[in-house]
């Protein structure tokens, strides 16, 4: 397979978790040879319910490299392929055979270590039962080690990942596209998720499959994407990443993750963090410029929405100002004494006036930054993947030809000439620390910038079966009638049942406290010299108290 391509991953304990001498509950682990590239991490949950949550996330981490190890060897790739259309038959069954792992190991470690009081003794009643029932069909042993799971490999053929629980997988493909091409499960809200130790987990897994390699994968466990606002800032961190690696290579980007994610978690979720990576190097190095052109165009959009935030505050100070000045006038005239301070008022309110045609004037010449930065992502999207075929270019970043009002289709030669002859030079960007509104800590001088007890009764099941990572020889094509009776009735795999059809969810009741004075203290600052090194906007600055 192609040597440019390497898988990575890194776990850090969160700093909350530190604070309190907690074990890191996060796992993660990566798998490389000629033939496959894997990378995976595993979540445990936090609450006391679960004593043995970092043992299953170690254990999951395991099991899945190991299954996905023997699918690829054994798997038909045009299979795999066309899997997606078979209902994911093949991928069931790698699920199945994790899940079965995974029980493995968890039987194992509690034949070897029983569970002890002192273990159990900040576990509620009600789970305490389950861990110590006498009679086997009643123990649930395996809740003690519930945790999340997510998996993606790449082959020459093939790229597919699968996921149960919360946390994001973020692909980035040859033309610069940032996508979470696996299902989100809307089960998985707030402090609830899906977990490995459901009893009808298989129909809790998620899967996607792709006949491209993509330029990167990043799978990360929530205690990264919890310490962004929103998937741009995520993509942001991302983007940064590889940047690092095709600056400065393999080695230094890896040093890089493992250095800047204690900071993470501190300014971030405080909660444990795992990143998992599988890099095309010569992709990313293809896609650079693009990746360039998208950063310049987050940071310009975060500072047009700063502008645009304080435009709407200064209009809201003068109307307070000349509700004032109105007031006052009318006072003066029946009281008189108060002309000094209209004319304050009138000053201030004259400053103000000022104030928003500048910002008015900033907000104009910020908009056609961005238009032109949106058409260079555009047009190097095209250059990234594109070849010699037609670009359709949208009307608004082309320039005045007397058209028809139509997008209008250019070659590569004419799309880069039209580039030329309406840019030109851009002014240069300013940078900025992020929007005044976002509680937003700076990452640094760096080359990167409880449980509720009203869980459902349980469902009576049984531990799955071994099941060959081999799967169907074949899938038989669904006919119309068979789509339209499943119309009707939603496969449960897919949506994740609902919450009444599951025997149990796991949650995690962790309140989020912004510490006062946060926000000031990092916004706008330069960060000191032995800062780790990563330049993107970030994390909200909060720590989290664990129920």
């Amino acid at each position: 397979m192609n040597d440019n391509i390497f898988a990575f991953s890194a776990t850090e304990t969160g700093y909350n978790h530190k604070k309190i001498n907690k074990v890191c509950e996060d796992a993660s682990d990566f798998y490389d040879d000629d033939r496959m590239h894997i990378c995976v991490v595993a979540d445990g949950h936090g609450s006391d319910n679960y004593p043995r949550t970092d043992r299953g996330a170690r254990y999951a981490v395991d099991a899945a490299i190991k299954c996905i190890i023997e699918f690829v060897e054994n798997a038909d790739p045009k299979q795999v392929l066309d899997d997606e259309r078979c209902d994911f038959a093949l991928l069931l069954q790698l699920a199945k055979s994790i899940l079965n792992e995974w029980y493995r190991s968890v039987e194992d470690d509690h034949i070897i270590h029983p569970f002890g009081e002192k273990e159990l003794e900040k576990v509620s009643e009600k789970y305490r039962r389950r861990y110590l029932a006498e009679k086997e069909e009643d123990r649930r042993i395996e809740k003690a080690y519930g945790c999340t799971l997510i998996a993606y490999v790449v082959t020459a053929e093939y790229s597919f990942g699968l996921q149960i629980g919360d946390g994001k997988c973020v692909v980035v493909d040859r033309f610069g596209s940032f996508t979470e091409p696996i299902p989100w499960d809307e089960n998985c809200q707030l402090n609830v998720t899906t977990s490995i130790c459901d009893s009808d987990s298989i129909e809790e897994f998620r899967f996607c499959i792709s006949d491209q390699i993509p330029a990167a994968v990043f799978c990360g466990s929530d205690g990264i994407d919890d310490s962004y606002a929103d998937p741009e800032e995520l993509h942001a961190l991302y983007r940064s990443i590889l940047k690092i690696f095709t600056e400065h290579g393999i080695e230094v980007g890896q040093n890089e993750i493992r250095e800047y994610l204690p900071v993470l978690t501190k300014k971030g979720s405080g909660d444990d963090v795992s990143v998992g990576v599988i890099i095309d190097m010569e992709q990313a190095a293809d896609i650079a410029p693009l990746l360039e052109i998208q950063t310049q165009i987050f940071k310009l959009t975060t500072e047009l929405a700063e502008k645009k935030h304080r435009l709407v505050t200064t209009y809201e100070k003068k109307a307070s100002l000349v509700n004032k000045l109105q007031k006052l006038i009318g006072l003066d005239k029946s009281l008189g004494g108060t002309a000094g301070l209209i004319d304050k008022l009138t000053d201030e309110s004259d400053q103000l006036k000022g104030e928003i045609v500048s910002l008015e004037s900033e907000i104009e010449l910020l908009s056609r930054q961005e238009q032109e930065l949106v058409y260079d992502n555009q047009v190097a999207s095209f250059d990234a993947g594109a070849g010699t075929e037609d670009v359709t270019v949208p009307e608004e970043h082309l320039p005045e030809t007397g058209g028809d009002g139509e997008g209008q289709v250019l070659t590569d030669t004419q799309a880069e000439n039209t580039k030329d002859d309406m840019i030109g030079q851009p002014e240069t960007l300013k940078e900025k620390d992020g929007p005044e509104e976002k509680k937003a800590a700076g990452a640094g001088g760096s080359k990167m910038m409880s449980e509720v007890d009203s869980i459902p009764e349980e469902k009576d099941t049984e531990i799955p079966l071994v099941v060959s990572a081999e799967g169907p020889s074949e899938c038989v094509e669904k006919s119309a009638a068979d789509d339209e009776a499943e119309s009707a009735h939603k496969d449960p795999m897919l949506s994740g049942g609902t919450m009444a059809d599951k025997d149990d969810v796991v949650m995690r009741m962790e309140t989020a406290i912004i510490e006062k004075g946060a926000t000031d203290e990092f916004l706008g600052k330069a960060m000191p010299e032995d800062a780790v090194k990563i330049e993107v906007l970030a994390p909200e600055n909060r720590s989290q108290e664990e129920a």
